[in-house]
């Protein structure tokens, strides 16, 4: 069997890890990770921190239950060690690449094999079933990996890799035309602040909500902004700004009553799309008329396929989406997660992992 090669790296390293007791997480010393089979090693240079970091820490989502101590899936750097496996031919060390929610997918199931392959069930999740990008030291899989293009640097890369390439497939399986008024709840979050960005750059006509985040959503390129504790009739006044009802909205917004007021703001024929996920179960308020005769529909999305991740960081490297940082460090992890969670967080944190 080959060996592996490697740069240097050290044998052990940093990570933000969760106590399996206390539940609490802090910077510890743990082993660096060695790459097997068709697994690199990613000297991380900086790692988005999304609201499934969130949920995982807090372990509130049945389904998104951790086997590992360490979250973290929006990874930017580089690889100083290939697997035994990795065809040497397409990945080296120094290559620029990402370490995204999916680790590995099937290539075999029926999701997998008609384009669907980010609900594959037998995928493996960073931060829930592999160690994450908390750390100073990650693994991909080269057989699954993203190249970062020319132009995007890690910082900006980073968040594009579940909260930008979930905004932008949303925007695409809306299947709006050009011109279309589009909702953005919770727009001045991690998601909504890159939503508002894709749509502008699929020329459409961001409508934004989102509570005390005017300055940010405007700045953005959204046409209309609603303050949702100050405005007494959300879905009156989202009628009102577009002249009828909204053609597709995307909620990003982790709460229950942004769904319900989203499907009464809809235009006929209206796309809502299901990000956001609230801690509490929160059933959609529809009833068959509403499909019937409004013709409405429903549809939700998370992170997306490899192709789909290329092609939100082109939007990048073109210079038509650029993320609003917050840069904090590996020892802040616990407070951004309380942050986020708060809803005190404009744009994105990224952490900056340092040597």
């Amino acid at each position: 069997m080959p060996s592996a090669v490697t740069a240097l790296v050290p044998a052990s390293s940093y990570a933000a890890v969760q106590d399996a007791i206390t539940k609490t997480i802090s910077k510890a010393q743990r082993s660096t990770p060695v790459p097997r089979s068709t697994q690199v090693l990613v000297r991380v240079n900086y790692s988005g921190v999304c609201a499934s970091d969130l949920h995982l820490s807090r372990r509130d989502l049945p389904y998104l239950q951790p086997t590992v101590s360490i979250a973290g899936h929006e990874g930017t750097g580089r690889i100083v060690s290939l697997g035994p496996d990795v065809d040497a031919n397409v990945w080296k060390i120094g290559d620029r690449v990402a370490v995204r929610w999916l680790h590995k997918v099937c290539r075999e199931c029926e999701m997998c094999t008609t384009g669907y392959e980010n609900l594959c069930p037998n995928r493996q999740v960073s931060g829930k079933d592999v160690e994450g990008c908390f750390a100073q030291y990650a693994l991909a899989d080269s057989e699954y990996l993203v190249r970062l293009p020319e132009g995007v640097s890690d910082a900006d890369g980073a968040p594009i890799l579940c909260a930008g390439v979930t905004v932008c497939k949303a925007l695409k399986i809306a299947q709006l035309r050009k011109r279309s008024w589009v909702a953005v709840a919770g727009a001045g979050g991690g998601l909504g602040h890159l939503a508002i960005q894709y749509a502008k750059a699929m020329g459409l006509r961001p409508l934004t909500l989102d509570a005390k985040k005017r300055e940010i959503c405007l700045s953005l390129g959204a046409e209309a902004y609603i303050d949702v504790l100050e405005t007494p009739d959300v879905v009156a006044e989202v009628q009102n700004l577009t002249d009828g009802g909204v053609s597709g909205a995307l909620i990003c917004a982790s709460n229950g009553r942004a769904y319900a007021d989203a499907v009464k703001y809809l235009r006929r024929s209206g796309t809502l799309v299901c990000i956001g996920l609230p801690p509490i179960p929160s059933p959609i308020p529809v009833f068959p008329e509403d499909f019937i005769a409004r013709g409405i529909k429903i549809v939700g999305t998370s992170t997306g396929t490899l192709k789909d991740t290329e092609e939100a960081l082109e939007f990048v490297a073109r210079g038509q989406v650029k993320p609003r940082l917050v840069e904090r460090s590996l020892d802040d992890i616990a407070q951004v997660l309380d942050d986020i969670e708060q809803a005190k967080v404009e744009g994105r944190v990224v952490v900056k992992i340092e040597s």
